[in-house]
């Protein structure tokens, strides 16, 4: 009898632990945390990206070039002599799970710095967090709304919209279009990229007819586009996540709009090869373009961009599917240049080192973190539009005619 008793005991523990397992299992893409890091002398890097639901694809772009950028470091000899460790959690994009991974990475794990979400509603959940531990963020989402926290150890090395969507809106005046309408997603960085384009927009003369939105997840928009037809725009500005983008442009073209559409971001090769034909006439704002495949390498002129597809496709064999691998790169390079100029791991030093990078050289441009406001990008001006599924640049477009009416 106690031989039965003593089996089912531990036959009730295994399937204790293992259903413990089941729930608390990381992601394939994850990083196992590894709380030796830091007392083995490294330099630890953090980060939380979406590794699974809409954006996983995204994701997973991101963090091959965040681990991409850790070989790179160690293979010229660490930073500051230290061997680099990286920890990485799926945060699933969602604000609530960001918080939970931020603890760990702050209590668990105790990592030197963070490279932050590309999903701005996650930044803007764990940016007190890592502020209150002094723990350096350079963060990677568009949203204009993390940075003006006052979060003294947050930074941000890619393009705020709050800057973009005002160059965006005269754009859309050089073109002389009159009336717009809005299709936005609900995450932090769409909606107030939706804002600043529609203050902007009114400022310069535009009449925005109307703004519709939807619900994460859903890929029927047709009650949307129909209403946005309807308002009969000039133009249309798209404010969503990137997976989203190329269905409500095909969905647009199948119900018979011809117009522009704008977007808030590099509408992505990928993007493109969805969208079709559809994809014609859609144009942004932003200082990356992606690219289809590694032939496509020799007709890059910018030889930092060519040394980083160079090296990307040499490690996975293809090209980032997003500018969010550029994005996370810029990112990662900013972080190493604060350190080497800190001397140390310390945040508070790292931080103030930050503060005074300036005439600093990335994918994205030239960053100058020196004005105060914790930002390495200030304007844009650079923007491209779609034409037989090339990359035009918009200007020489205006200048060249522009709409066809």
């Amino acid at each position: 009898m106690k031989k039965v008793i003593s089996l089912m005991l531990a036959t009730m523990l295994t399937l204790s632990v293992s259903a413990c397992g089941s729930k608390t299992a990381p992601a394939k893409t994850e990083t196992p945390t590894n709380t030796t890091f830091a007392k083995e002398g490294n330099f630890v890097i953090g980060t939380s990206q979406p590794l699974t639901g809409t954006n996983a694809l995204v994701g997973d772009a991101t963090v091959k070039a965040i681990e991409l950028a850790v070989k790179t470091f160690n293979e010229q000899g660490g930073i500051n002599g230290q061997e680099v460790k990286l920890v990485t959690y799926d945060d699933q994009a969602s604000p609530e799970e960001g918080v939970k991974v931020a603890t760990k990475l702050v209590q668990v794990d105790k990592v030197d710095v963070v490279l932050g979400s590309l999903i701005s509603s996650v930044v803007l959940a764990q940016g007190q967090l890592y502020n209150d531990a002094k723990i350096p963020v350079v963060g990677t989402g568009l949203s204009p709304s993390w940075m003006s926290k006052g979060w003294d150890y947050i930074f941000r090395s890619c393009v705020n919209n709050g800057f973009a969507m005002p160059a965006l809106a005269l754009k859309m005046k050089d073109l002389g279009i009159k009336s717009i309408s809005v299709f936005q997603g609900q995450d932090d960085a769409a909606k107030t990229s939706a804002v600043a384009l529609t203050d902007a927009a009114k400022a310069n003369g535009i009449e925005v007819l109307t703004t519709e939105s939807y619900v994460e997840g859903d890929s029927d928009f047709s009650g949307q586009v129909a209403k946005i037809i309807n308002s009969k725009p000039e133009a249309i500005f798209i404010s969503t996540y990137g997976p989203t983008q190329p269905m409500i442009v095909k969905q647009l073209r199948q119900f018979g709009y011809t117009g522009m559409i704008f977007n808030k971001e590099t509408f992505a090769q990928d993007s493109i090869d969805l969208a079709g034909d559809a994809a014609n006439q859609v144009a942004f704002l932003f200082p990356y373009v992606t690219y289809g495949s590694d032939a496509d390498i020799k007709n890059v002129k910018d030889p930092m961009m060519v040394d980083f597809l160079t090296k990307y496709f040499a490690e996975y064999g293809k090209m980032p599917n997003h500018d969010c691998a550029y994005r996370a790169w810029d990112a990662m390079m900013v972080l190493a240049e604060g350190a080497k100029v800190a001397g140390s791991n310390d945040g508070e030093a790292i931080k103030a080192a930050l503060s005074t990078i300036k005439d600093f050289k990335v994918l994205g441009g030239t960053l100058d973190f020196t004005k105060g406001d914790r930002e390495g990008m200030h304007g844009i001006e650079k923007g491209f539009v779609i034409i037989d599924g090339k990359y035009t640049d918009l200007d020489e477009w205006i200048a060249a005619g522009g709409i066809k009416k």
